[in-house]
C-alpha cells in the first residue's frame, strides 16, 4: 500500500458520545497517533473533539493539519524531484500529502477516475470555480476573487461522492428520489487551501511557503480543515437545527496576514493557542517540525451552531482571506474590523437542496443557530426559507457550488 492510501484508509467509526461531558483518556493523542488509520483515529478522538476543552481541540486542530500535511517527494511526470515548498528561498524537495489530492475540477469537473495509485502533486493551479456573491444570496461561477482557493478531499469523501452520484446536478435529482439526506462518511476530510499569486519581482512574506506551479509562484495563505466524526442520529433535521455535532472544524492562517492577529485576539470566539514546544512536538511526530509549518497557526476551532450549546453565542471562525466579505467596516482591511460574522459551521449547515424545485439553498454566512424561518433571496429575486422542503447536503458546498 502506498503511504498515500495508507494516510487515506477508510475512516471513522465512530458512536456518538454524551454531548457536553468532559472525557479524556490518554488514548487520543497517545503513541502512534500520527500513523493510525483515520478510522481508528477519530474513534479515540471523538470525546476529544466533542467532549474536551479548547486546549484539548486546539491541539487536535494541530493534530489534523499534521496528518494532512505530511510531505511526499515533489515527484515531476518525468519522474525527477522538483524544488517543491520553498521557504525563504530554500526548496526543500517535499509537498504536503494533500496536494497529491483530488480537487473540485478532480471531482466534479469530469468523468476520468483519479488515479490514486499516483502521487504526483499538480502542477497546475485547480481553484474551484466558485465565488461568494452575498449580495443576492446567488451561487456564481466565476474565479474566487485572486484568492485562489483549492478545494481538496481524501478518498474517503471521493469515492462516496462518486459512488453516490453527487457530481452533477442530474445525479443530484437522481439521488434524492431515493434519499433524504447526504450524509458523508466518517472520516470524510474536506481542505480548501488560500494562495496568492507572487506577481514577477516580488518576494513572499517572511516565512511564507511556496510553490512554483506552471502559472506561476504561489504563496500558501492558510487552510481549512473539516472531519467528519460520527453521523447523526437524524440528519434531515440535525443537520440543520442541532447542536450534536458531526463535523470538526478549524481554519489555519499564515501568523503575518494583515490584522489577522487582531482577529484572533478580538472576533473569534473559540481558541486556545498552544506553547511552541507543544506544537513543535506535535510536528515532530509527523516528521514536519523542520518544515515552516509554525509559521501557521488556527484561528480556531468549531463543532457547534453556539458557544456550549445552548443557542445564545454564536461561534465565529474564519479565514481573513477566504472569509473577508464577513468583515466589517472595510472588507479588505480587517487591521480594522470591529466585525466579523463568520462561521464554519452554520454556513456549511445551509447546503440544502430542494427535490421538488431542484434548486439549491443559496449560499449565505449565518452565524449562530439556525430555524425553519431562515431565508435568503435567490438570484430569481424570490425569498425562499430553508424549511420549505430543503434536504441537507452534509454541510458540503462543493455539491451546490461544483455540480453542473
Amino acid at each position: 500500500m502506498s503511504r498515500l492510501a495508507y494516510c487515506l484508509a477508510p475512516t471513522l467509526a465512530v458512536l456518538a458520545s454524551p454531548a457536553f461531558a468532559q472525557s479524556y483518556d490518554g488514548t487520543c493523542d497517545g503513541p502512534g497517533w500520527i500513523d493510525k488509520p483515520d478510522d481508528v483515529f477519530a474513534a479515540d478522538c471523538v470525546d476529544f473533539a466533542f467532549n474536551g476543552s479548547l486546549e484539548e481541540r486546539e491541539k487536535l486542530a494541530w493534530m489534523f493539519f499534521t496528518r494532512v500535511s505530511r510531505v511526499i517527494d515533489d515527484t515531476q511526470p518525468d519522474g525527477t524531484i522538483g524544488d517543491g515548498i520553498v521557504r525563504d528561498g530554500t526548496p526543500t524537495k517535499k509537498v504536503p500529502v494533500w496536494m497529491a489530492w483530488p480537487t473540485d475540477p478532480d471531482t466534479f469537473g469530469t468523468r476520468k477516475p483519479f488515479d490514486w495509485d499516483n502521487e504526483l502533486p499538480r502542477r497546475e493551479m485547480e481553484p474551484s470555480v466558485e465565488k461568494k456573491d452575498i449580495e443576492a444570496g446567488r451561487i456564481a461561477t466565476a474565479d474566487p476573487d485572486g484568492a485562489n482557493e483549492e478545494v481538496t478531499r481524501n478518498r474517503t469523501a471521493y469515492d462516496y461522492l462518486i459512488n453516490a452520484g453527487l457530481t452533477t446536478k442530474i445525479d443530484v435529482a437522481e439521488f434524492f428520489k431515493t434519499h433524504d439526506a447526504v450524509d458523508m462518511p466518517v472520516g470524510s476530510v474536506e481542505l480548501k487551501a488560500s494562495w496568492l499569486q507572487l506577481p514577477k519581482g516580488e518576494v513572499p512574506p517572511d516565512g511564507a511557503l511556496v510553490f512554483h506551479f506552471e502559472s506561476g509562484d504561489y504563496w500558501w495563505r492558510g487552510i481549512h480543515i473539516m472531519v467528519k466524526m460520527q453521523s447523526l442520529p437524524n440528519p434531515v433535521e440535525d443537520i440543520f437545527y442541532s447542536e450534536e455535532p458531526s463535523w470538526f472544524w478549524t481554519t489555519f492562517e499564515f501568523n503575518d496576514n494583515s490584522g489577522v492577529r487582531k482577529v484572533r485576539e478580538t472576533l473569534i470566539t473559540q481558541r486556545a493557542p498552544l506553547p511552541p514546544e507543544e506544537i513543535d512536538s506535535v510536528l515532530a511526530e509527523g516528521g514536519v517540525a523542520d518544515f515552516g509549518y509554525q509559521a501557521y497557526a488556527p484561528n480556531g476551532t468549531q463543532i457547534r451552531f453556539t458557544v456550549d450549546g445552548t443557542g445564545e453565542v454564536p461561534v465565529i471562525l474564519g479565514h481573513t482571506d477566504m472569509e473577508d466579505f464577513a468583515g466589517s467596516p472595510n472588507t479588505a482591511q480587517p487591521q480594522y474590523w470591529t466585525r466579523f460574522e463568520a462561521s464554519c459551521h452554520a454556513c456549511h449547515a445551509t447546503a440544502a437542496y430542494n427535490p421538488k424545485t431542484e434548486t439549491f439553498f443559496p449560499f449565505s454566512v449565518p452565524t449562530g443557530a439556525l430555524h425553519k424561518g431562515y431565508n435568503m433571496t435567490d438570484k430569481a429575486g424570490t425569498v425562499i426559507y430553508l424549511g420549505q422542503g430543503y434536504k441537507p447536503l452534509d454541510f458540503m458546498w462543493p455539491i451546490a457550488f461544483q455540480t453542473k
